[in-house]
């Protein structure tokens, strides 16, 4: 019994004493592993060489001449002349046909300035005859050329005029006052010509325009789908150069509608004092008739 207990107090004596060692063990372990050498190092990986370094930005000076390039080429794909040489028929005829308009719009709103300019002059002369003494003195005043001489003299002629057979029913003064209105239509139909064209112009041009436009698309589509690419590239040129036509017409037109309608306000004043000249004229001579 003796010995069994002297055993018993040995280990318990010895447990605590390796478990001490134990614990010291377990902390060095890692220190003593980082200090020895690898026995079997892994193969060296090859060394990846350095990515090259980005492409330098273009100097400032050639990113402008890049820019204008670019919008040369653009101009050129959309240029009235490419598109007169790839149109059909159809194309080509639409775009005389605004060229057509554009030259006629301008001609014609030059003449008609230069002419109302004239008959302005002229009106400004008008105070001048009711000034005179005599109707032949009035004459002169106006001018030889003066537009609005021929309404006087007109109605002079009615007065001075013997009718003959159905004629002579009519009255002088009603001859006279029918002589002077067909000379005051003479005066407006002057002042009105050319302005049907130029309402025509104004009006219709922009469709003309978007028919180009229209039969553009429709054959750039065509071809497209005959190739079989339908990338950006190859429909935004096509479809570009058919939008060229409504431009074309929408800058036809807007002129055309603002000459019409400073050329109208201009012979408006002018045909109102034509008419009241006429009136004044008419009345004149049919009190001198009387008289």
């Amino acid at each position: 019994m003796k010995t069994a207990y002297l055993g018993d107090g040995q280990k318990r004596q010895a447990f605590p004493v390796k478990t001490l060692l134990a614990a010291i063990a377990m902390m060095f372990m890692p220190a003593v592993a980082m200090a020895q050498p690898p026995t079997d190092a892994p193969p060296a990986l090859p060394m990846e060489e350095p990515a090259a370094p980005p492409a330098a930005a273009e100097p400032a000076a050639a990113q402008p001449a890049a820019a204008e390039e670019t919008g040369e080429k653009v101009a050129d794909a959309f240029s009235i002349t490419k598109v007169w040489s790839e149109g059909d028929i159809v194309a080509k005829s639409t775009l005389i046909i605004m060229i057509i308009m554009f030259a006629g719009s301008i001609y014609i709103a030059a003449t008609k300035a230069v002419d109302q300019f004239v008959l302005s002059g002229q009106m400004k002369k008008i105070p001048a005859f009711w000034d005179a003494n005599t109707l032949d003195e009035g004459l002169d005043l106006l001018g030889r050329n003066n537009a609005f001489r021929s309404v006087a003299e007109g109605a002079i002629a009615q007065a001075n005029s013997a009718q003959a057979g159905l004629g002579a029913r009519i009255s002088r003064s009603d001859r006279m006052s029918h002589q002077v209105g067909i000379e005051l239509e003479r005066i407006n139909t002057r002042l009105q010509g050319g302005m049907a064209f130029l309402a025509t112009v104004g009006a219709i041009c922009p469709f003309v325009g978007l028919f180009g436009t229209v039969w553009g698309i429709v054959n750039a589509l065509i071809k497209i789908t005959a190739s079989g690419d339908a990338s950006i590239e190859v429909v935004a040129g096509p479809v570009g150069e058919a939008l060229i036509m409504t431009a074309i017409g929408l800058a036809v037109a807007v002129p055309a509608v603002i000459f019409y309608n400073l050329l109208g306000r201009r012979n408006k004043l002018i045909s109102d004092a034509a008419r009241h000249f006429a009136y004044d004229v008419d009345k004149l001579m049919a009190s001198s008739a009387k008289a």
